[in-house]
């Protein structure tokens, strides 16, 4: 794995040159996680931390660690794959562009990112217009 940068994010390069966009903060993660894993024969990232070994499946995964954790702070299930949608949400939440969300998101265009996350755009900024009439 070879990591490309940028200002706020940079890019994981895996297997057969695929590139996959992070943000610093997973980056950070998976940096953090070598230690456990990367020497495991299975090149398996993420290893069942009772056994030391890839998980089986993501039964287990759910069972013993996405659960609990979710239990703990008191939220209510929700599916892993779910989380795709608090990263869309929060990110344009924060303002960030939406061709760059979808993009994260691995969408091809921004027609369904605006339809299901329109909502979360801010259009509170009080500069907005400003460019176009500097340039007219």
């Amino acid at each position: 794995m070879a990591l490309i940068g940028t200002r706020s994010a940079q890019s994981l390069r895996y297997r057969r040159g695929a590139v996959l966009a992070l943000l610093l903060l997973a980056i950070e993660a998976l940096k953090a996680q070598k230690e456990h894993s990367l020497q495991h024969p299975s090149g398996v990232i993420f290893l069942n931390p009772r056994t030391g070994e890839p998980w089986e499946g993501d039964a287990p995964i759910r069972k013993t660690l996405w659960v609990p954790t979710l239990k703990k702070p008191g939220v209510r299930y929700r599916r892993p794959y779910q989380t795709r949608h608090t990263f869309a949400s929060m990110m344009l939440s924060a303002g960030e562009n939406i061709a760059w969300v979808a993009k994260m998101m691995g969408h091809g265009g921004l027609s369904m990112v605006s339809r299901v996350y329109g909502k979360w755009v801010q259009d509170t900024d009080p500069q907005a217009g400003s460019k176009a009439v500097g340039i007219f």
